[in-house]
C-alpha cells in the first residue's frame, strides 16, 4: 500500500483539496439527522398549508359577514 509521501504532487494536492468522506459511524448520524430535518421540515409544511386554509376560510367568512349584513 502506498503511503501519502509516495503519491506525486499533483495526486496529493487532489487528495487535500477534497473533501473528507463521511466514516460509517459519521454516515449513521448523517441519515438519522436527515430523517430528523425531513420529519420537521414535513411538519411546517403540514401546518403551513393549514394556516392557509384558516386564512382562507376567514377572508370567505368576512365577505359572506359583509354581503348579508
Amino acid at each position: 500500500m502506498s503511503s501519502y509521501r509516495d503519491l506525486h504532487p499533483e495526486q496529493q494536492n487532489k487528495l487535500v483539496a477534497e473533501p473528507p468522506i463521511a466514516a460509517p459511524d459519521d454516515h449513521a448520524h448523517l441519515v438519522a439527522a436527515d430523517e430528523r430535518f425531513q420529519a420537521a421540515l414535513d411538519k411546517a409544511i403540514a401546518a403551513g398549508h393549514e394556516r392557509v386554509e384558516a386564512v382562507e376560510a376567514t377572508v370567505a367568512l368576512k365577505r359572506r359577514t359583509r354581503l348579508s349584513g
